[in-house]
């Protein structure tokens, strides 16, 4: 007991160890957090003072490198390489050829690198490359770190000797002294009176050691006392029992008189409690309904029955012994109402459930009303959905809100890809409409932005917007109608195009038939004229002999003075206007020509082998050098038609497909054309596609007008389109139309009823 050695596991001891431990470990944690927040802010120093140079050196490099004054620049960088962290500077042009370099250090490696544009009036002269090393700082840092552990190891050195010191003289020399009063206690030696340790705590346990031999004294006081407690103890239940019935009475009152209807159960019970409240709600007295489980079970909807006989069982309770569900429960009156059931399970001393609580409210109204509301909301969604237009919604901030089917199926982006997307992204070739969405919102009324024109998928669209904000409480909101109105305008152009037509097809018969008869005139006239010098004829040599002049002579004097050559230019030009009139005929003539069912494959054709045989087309427009792609539909049916008139229009749109691309500029190096037919749901979809020029807008429009070309003078009537106009919707009740762009190639398009 004398020895002065610490025990292996003595108090003494272990206070030692903690002490010297906790402030070993205190002081080595506040030196590494002092090591770790000096040498991040020296290092954040260290490189925002070099980015702050290699800023201002790109700043002072603008001049000499822009007069290229390379010395200028060779010192400016020795200077700013002396700077302790920098290894390299490098000067570089825009193309990576280097100006200028200062190399303090060429093999170690760069702890960051730091490379600025030099910029002059937004032109790029070069850019400055600085790299960065910090070992220098890192080992200051280290020695500094090693001092300092060095000091901790000897601070911790003096703290555990002067420690063990102080407890040896306060602690473990008292404690010595107390377990020698133990000892005796623990042999029977009872004194009255020990040497007290000098510590205080301790000097306190030994008088307790003194007291506890005047504990049985007071033993039988303790008793009486104990008595007394328990007999107060008795009086506070009978209390409590007093206040849980009239709790019970408060329940009751509060049971009858709410408005919900309440249960109590106990788990795998086949009896029931319910108020009176509850058979209120389901339609029967207190007296039509007994406690029985299954008078409740047998009343639930069949699809609710397992949820609620789960929760009756005391499963699906939460960790808060709370649980609600909705369910349907037939009324007296034969039909189902919807309650709302609210449990709370009570648990036992072993946490199983004793006792479920229910309380049951009739929310049939208010689901009722939930449903009317889902369902007005679906019958509106389903609304927009079928608009024809394209409806979208934004919120203030101008992002997406509702994007219904028709603009899924228009941009081929779901509305769950769109929503929260702004209008500018998913729209792009309509983004400018925003300023207007903008104004909406601002004005507060309703704005129309009419014929927007854009390109969507290579092809030219015509939109009508209307842009109108809805108030939602404090919120606005912005919705798009985007009508597609490109055929409609298409049909309005057909429209005018067919009045016109008629307009014009009245003018041009009456101005054939006043024509044709002086035209008449002229022809023979000039025929006349050409028998009468013609030495084949015997009356005409006659009279020459009379007047005493030869008929050879004669000849060779018109045909010196080229009276022959303009008797055969009047002719020409005379069948030229007969030609123009014959058009012009076809152009106003009515649908009389005979009709006979035919498969239009064979008139294609036909037209085809027309056009082969046409001299000037084989030669001038070379069009059997034209490669001819036909793709005609397998389920195309017979059409009754006029063959000849038909023909007579697909020649007309080989010929001018054949000359536009013969004289397209620069020229056409593969032509071809391209015939499609499909069976349509009316009658044969005809196309004929080339690979030409195209046409402009303003020309696409005046195409089928009479007399309307863009040939040179003598190479066209511009009567070839109008009659085949008049042809396909005159005379066969189709339509006929044109696509076409500046140089991305025409195509026709041809819709032919299958019987007229």
């Amino acid at each position: 007991m004398g020895s002065q050695k610490l025990h292996s596991n003595s108090l003494a001891k272990n206070l030692l160890l903690g002490i010297t431990g906790t402030v070993g470990i205190m002081f080595l944690i506040s030196m590494m957090f002092h090591y770790t927040q000096n040498y991040l802010v020296t290092i954040t120093h260290e490189e925002q003072t070099a980015i702050n140079q290699t800023d201002n050196l790109a700043k002072i490099l603008v001049l000499p490198v822009w007069n290229i004054d390379y010395d200028t620049v060779d010192r400016i960088i020795a200077v700013s390489a002396q700077f302790e962290p920098i290894l390299r500077i490098y000067v570089e042009e825009p193309t990576g050829t280097i100006i200028s370099q200062q190399i303090t250090n060429a093999t170690a490696k760069a702890d960051k690198i730091i490379t600025r544009n030099i910029m002059y009036n937004d032109q790029l002269l070069g850019r400055v490359t600085a790299h960065l090393s910090f070992d220098t700082l890192r080992e200051a840092q280290q020695t500094d770190l090693f001092y300092h552990m060095a000091f901790l190891a000897a601070l911790l050195i003096i703290l555990l000797i002067v420690t063990h010191a102080m407890l040896t003289l306060y602690l473990r020399r008292p404690l010595e002294q107390l377990r020698g009063m133990i000892n005796q206690l623990r042999i029977g030696e009872y004194q009255t009176s020990y040497a007290p340790p000098e510590t205080g705590e301790l000097r306190s346990i030994a008088e307790n050691f003194v007291a506890m031999a005047n504990e049985v004294a007071t033993r039988e006081h303790d008793l009486t006392q104990i008595n007394s407690a328990l007999e107060q103890q008795i009086e506070e239940r009978k209390r409590i029992e007093q206040e849980l019935r009239a709790s019970q009475e408060q329940f009751s009152l509060v049971a009858a008189s709410t408005m919900d209807g309440i249960t109590d159960l106990t788990p795998n019970s086949t009896t029931i409690s319910y108020t009176a409240r509850w058979k209120e709600l389901t339609g029967y007295s207190d007296e039509e309904l007994t406690n029985s489980l299954a008078t409740w079970v047998e009343r639930i909807h069949p699809d609710d029955r397992e949820g609620i006989l789960e929760i009756s069982t005391g499963k699906n309770i939460d960790n808060a012994e709370r649980h609600e569900r909705e369910y349907r429960f037939m009324h007296k009156d034969g039909t189902y109402r919807w309650l709302l059931g609210r449990t709370l399970a009570i648990r036992d001393e072993h946490g199983e459930v004793s006792r479920i609580i229910g309380i049951h409210s009739d929310v049939t109204a208010k689901k009722m009303a939930a449903q009317r509301l889902l369902a007005t909301k679906e019958m509106l969604q389903n609304v927009i959905d079928d608009m024809p237009s394209l409806i979208i919604g934004f919120t203030e901030k101008l992002l997406v809100s509702l994007w219904n089917t028709n603009a899924e199926a228009t941009t081929g982006i779901t509305a769950e890809e769109a929503i929260g997307k702004p209008f500018s992204k998913l729209f792009p070739e309509l983004s400018y409409v925003e300023r207007h969405v903008q104004q909406a919102l601002s004005e507060q009324k309703t704005i129309t932005v009419p014929k927007v024109t854009s390109m969507r998928s290579g092809a030219p669209l015509t939109y009508d917007i209307v842009i109108f904000p809805v108030c939602e409480g404090a919120k606005a909101r912005i919705f798009l109608r985007i009508d597609d109105i490109t055929e409609k305008l298409r049909m309005e152009e057909m429209i005018i195009q067919t009045e016109k037509m008629a307009s014009i097809s009245g003018l041009a018969a009456g101005m054939a038939h006043e024509i044709n008869n002086p035209l008449g005139g002229i022809l023979q006239g000039v025929q006349n004229v050409q028998r009468r010098f013609s030495p084949d004829l015997a009356p005409n040599i006659k009279v020459a002999e009379e007047l005493g002049c030869s008929l050879q002579q004669i000849g060779q004097y018109m045909e010196r003075r080229e009276i022959f050559s303009l008797l055969d230019g009047i002719a020409e030009s005379g069948k030229r206007a007969a030609s123009i009139i014959a058009n012009m005929l076809e152009f106003s003539r009515g649908a009389g020509v005979k009709r006979v069912s035919v498969n239009i494959h064979d008139v294609i054709e036909k037209s085809i082998e027309l056009a082969s045989n046409d001299y000037s087309l084989r030669k001038q427009q070379r069009f059997t050098e034209i490669e001819i792609v036909r793709e005609y539909g397998s389920t195309v049916s017979q059409i009754t038609c006029s063959p000849q008139e038909i023909e007579q229009v697909l020649l007309n749109l080989f010929k001018n497909a054949a000359q536009a691309m013969a004289s397209a500029t620069p020229p056409i190096q593969h032509p071809k054309l391209v015939i499609t037919t499909e069976q349509t749901s009316s009658g044969v979809a005809i196309s004929v596609a080339d690979n030409g020029p195209g046409m402009e807008e303003d020309v696409r429009k005046r195409i089928f007008e009479p007399f309307y070309t863009t040939k040179e003078v003598g190479e066209g009537t511009g009567l070839g389109l109008s009659v085949s106009y008049f042809i396909i919707t005159n005379n066969h009740s189709g339509t006929i139309s044109v696509t076409a762009a500046k140089d991305q190639g025409t195509t026709f398009n041809i819709n032919l009823p299958a019987a007229i």
